[in-house]
């Protein structure tokens, strides 16, 4: 009984380093490619924000993180996939309807963008009301 006890307690301390240590390299990670982005490493950063996704696919930021770096290479279409996947996972972002709206309208498709920024801006955008003046209007 004694020795269950100790084979317990290390495998739930094994088990909270090991947490510690995966939230350790993903902050790493997001914050390698906040860095490489922000620098003009748009390659960088996408592939950074791809690792981020293989430990938290669930997780709608680094979708909207790395779509904005295809957006920045007018991958516009790739851009669209990962907005489309943030919004899935929360759609309540604003920011990322506004990002899909851009990206649409880098593939010419301004009937879905101005639907995009209309959202974006009913969700608190602060650039969405430009976004329709200029686009839809």
């Amino acid at each position: 009984m004694k020795l269950n006890t100790i084979v317990l307690t290390s495998l739930i301390f094994c088990f909270f380093i090991a947490a510690q240590s995966f939230a350790q390299v993903t902050g790493e990670l997001y914050k390698s490619g906040i860095d490489k982005s922000t620098k003009g490493d748009y390659q960088g950063a996408i592939a950074d924000f791809t690792k981020v996704i293989a430990l938290y696919p669930n997780e709608p930021k680094p979708y909207h993180y790395r779509g904005i770096n295809k957006f920045n290479i007018q991958d516009y279409n790739g851009a669209i996939a990962d907005f489309d996947v943030a919004i899935g996972l929360n759609p309540k972002n604003g920011d990322t309807f506004y990002m899909r709206g851009m990206a649409k309208i880098g593939v010419k498709k301004r009937k879905e963008a101005c639907a995009d920024f209309q959202m974006a801006n009913q969700l608190g955008n602060r650039s969405a009301s430009a976004a329709l003046d200029r686009y839809c209007r």
